[in-house]
């Protein structure tokens, strides 16, 4: 008895011996911290040290966070090119990736070193737009089969501006899911890329149990050491290269004998020096060092920087009012002293048109009311009023109960106003006024600079204009 036992303990040893072990890395929305991307190199080094034939794929949203990678002839090249520096492999498309529009998007694909897969996006070839549904893989015999899967919203986009998405169809991520099951025939280890969202990802691991791991995005969470849905691993890094998960597969024979994700913190490593040099050389534009003004105190609530934010466009444009959507305010706090050019751009990165219009109270109201349906950050922030309103718990929508000029004066129903609003917000919210309006022809940021320029001094510590009432 005890020489069989022994006898089948070696078995299983050896059988463990043969096995390969696939080693991926992991990161999702980056959204251009390009300082951290010293940090992320010195990983990933190690990381390759240990296990030459690991790849790295990223969950999309590389771009969208800094002026230094957002602005300039080819929006997004720059975080392209660091990328290409650390040597990634693979990455999907994110709502952010769609920024700067078809024609930057193709620029950041040609200059890649890696590709970009996504099932559910159907470019024309009027832009060079170039995208593949998945790519399969060879490590050690082992094949690695990648579907990408791209988050669409309610009117059929990513969140993203719609005049940057011409030319490109999208379907739904989890109906187009469905038709490459018969990945798993072709691959050892088969992963999902995608940018939907964490609870997107569980529905997909229920629909897609022939995936082994989901490396995921959009949603920002952080998965400690991976979940579990199905038998389907899903794993996500939070956001701005805070972590990177490390996923080790041991296949034998075509199958999967155990997988596990770790979360790996990007602040446990030293800089990589010549990471950082190319950083430094990439933020070394005079443009974005101008000192525009001083904040006096620091601005420690979001809303506040969306308050100040509308206050500049309403001065530029001259409008009664205007409303700023909190997605739009790309940053949640701002520390006393200098603020510059580049802080502008990392505080409105999008450079969507004002709109100019003129709306009647009743029409004013409802705009407010409804954006929160299609962004989902919170409150929209206003200049030249304030309000009061009633946010309907797990339905992303608010009713508002009062609402008043900065005056004081309440807001009739009937009298006319002029408002000032970005042209997103005119695509994407329902039953916008009557009046379309006509284009101011500037962009947030553009508003805040030649405001702040004008001032020797900034105060926002304390300013809220919106008063939520949860129910």
């Amino acid at each position: 008895m005890m020489k069989k036992t022994f006898l089948l303990s070696l078995i299983g040893l050896l059988g463990s011996a043969f096995a390969e072990q696939v080693t991926i890395l992991g990161i999702n929305d980056m959204h251009a911290n390009i300082d951290a991307m010293p940090r992320l190199k010195t990983c990933v080094q190690q990381e390759r040290a240990k296990a030459p034939q690991l790849l790295l794929f990223s969950a999309g949203d590389n771009r969208t966070g800094s002026p230094y990678v957002d602005c300039g002839d080819h929006p997004g090249a720059s975080m392209i090119e660091l990328m290409n520096h650390i040597g990634f492999d693979l990455s999907t498309l994110g709502n952010h990736e769609f920024d700067g529009g078809p024609a930057a998007l193709a620029y950041c694909i040609n200059a890649a070193d890696f590709e970009f897969v996504s099932a559910n996006v159907f470019p024309t070839d009027k832009h060079g737009v170039q995208i593949k549904p998945y790519k399969i893989f060879e490590r050690n015999g082992v094949r690695i089969g990648v579907l990408g899967l791209l988050q669409i919203d309610a009117n059929g986009r990513p969140d993203a501006h719609p005049d940057m998405c011409k030319g490109i169809g999208f379907l739904d991520p989890l109906q187009v899911a469905e038709n490459y099951k018969y990945l798993r025939s072709r691959c050892d280890v088969l992963i999902l890329l995608t940018h939907l969202g964490f609870e997107t990802d569980i529905e997909l691991a229920k629909l897609f149990p022939e995936a082994d791991a989901i490396i995921g995005g959009h949603s920002h969470t952080k998965v400690e050491n991976g979940h579990l849905e199905n038998g389907v691993l899903i794993t996500q890094t939070q956001n701005k290269l805070k972590y990177l998960t490390r996923l080790t597969f041991e296949v034998e024979d075509g199958k999967v004998l155990s997988k596990k994700a770790e979360l790996l913190p990007l602040n446990n490593y030293a800089a990589d020096t010549e990471t950082a040099a190319m950083v430094e050389q990439i933020k070394a534009q005079p443009f974005f060092k101008r000192v525009l003004s001083t904040v006096k105190r620091d601005i420690t609530r979001r809303e506040s920087l969306g308050c100040m934010m509308a206050d500049a466009i309403r001065r530029c444009v001259g409008t009664d009012i205007a409303i700023v959507n909190m997605g739009n305010v790309r940053l949640d706090s701002f520390p006393a002293g200098p603020m510059t050019v580049a802080d502008v751009y990392s505080l409105d990165p999008f450079g969507n048109d004002t709109i100019r219009m003129t709306v009647t109270g009743q029409e004013l109201l409802r705009v407010l009311e409804n954006i929160t349906q299609n962004d989902d950050h919170g409150a929209p922030c206003v200049s030249g009023m304030s309000y009061k309103a009633v946010w309907h718990k797990g339905a992303d929508r608010m009713s508002i109960t009062a609402a008043w000029l900065a005056d004081g004066t309440p807001i009739n129903p009937t009298a006319q106003y002029t408002l000032a609003i970005n042209s997103y917000l005119c695509a994407t919210t329902e039953a916008m006024p009557a009046d379309p309006g006509v284009s101011a022809r500037i962009d947030g940021a553009t508003s805040m600079i030649k405001v702040f320029e004008t001032l020797p001094e900034i105060d926002y510590a304390d300013v809220t204009r919106v008063e939520l009432i949860k129910e």
